[in-house]
């Protein structure tokens, strides 16, 4: 076998070619992070004001955030091998889904029952908006710094903390309503916050996970 100076660069030519550049899935499942916080900080801005507009930007927002999905998804079905375990990556992308996805169910409730946003919907978004923004920052230093991502799984977990009791909070003051249809109308609302604060909280332990792991 030829040992000539292009022998090197024909054996990594033909190389590529037989195997395929391994995706950067850590890269999508930081874009699918992104579409998910570009989507709770709509969700944030809707549960301050209300609009049909900013509703419609958080739907567009899960729609994009899906499809982002669907591509780390591929990427992982076709890696021979990747950085992070690739169940753990299936795991923690099927969790991100699911925070913008309950913030879709609230908007949703809130639109068949037409209970508006209030101070009350707008101080749990708050938290929430930064609980995810902690999560997309953790997703980034997955490899570069565990450590780090660590501190920002704890962050995004601490951030929603307290929407359990903002939650009493505006249980206590709706249960002043002499009016049962307004009660139960904005309880069921009030509730999906906690159900995304709890979806967020899932998403930061295993990420946490991972972190183990890799120590």
């Amino acid at each position: 076998m030829s040992s000539g100076p292009n022998f090197g660069r024909v054996r990594a030519s033909w190389w590529r070619r037989v195997v395929p550049a391994a995706p950067d899935v850590i890269a999508l499942l930081v874009t699918q992070g992104d579409r998910t916080l570009a989507g709770m900080d709509a969700f944030n801005e809707w549960s301050h004001r209300g609009g049909q507009d900013i509703a419609e930007a958080v739907r567009s927002a899960q729609h994009d955030a899906y499809r982002a999905r669907r591509e780390l998804l591929s990427a992982l079905q076709a890696a021979l091998s990747t950085p992070v375990d690739q169940e753990d990556l299936f795991i923690l992308s099927e969790r991100i889904d699911r925070v913008l996805s309950k913030a879709r169910d609230a908007l949703r409730e809130a639109e068949v029952l037409g209970h508006k946003p209030d101070l009350h919907s707008g101080k749990m978004a708050d938290r929430l908006a930064v609980g995810t923004r902690a999560l997309l920052t953790g997703f980034g230093l997955l490899l570069s710094d565990p450590e780090e991502a660590g501190r920002q799984a704890d962050a995004a977990s601490d951030a929603v903390h307290h929407v359990e009791r903002d939650y009493r909070e505006a249980m206590a003051e709706l249960l002043t309503i002499d009016e049962p249809r307004l009660v139960l109308a904005g309880e069921v609302f009030y509730r999906r916050y906690l159900e995304v604060a709890d979806s967020i909280i899932a998403v930061a332990d295993r990420l946490w996970f991972l972190v183990l792991r890799s120590a």
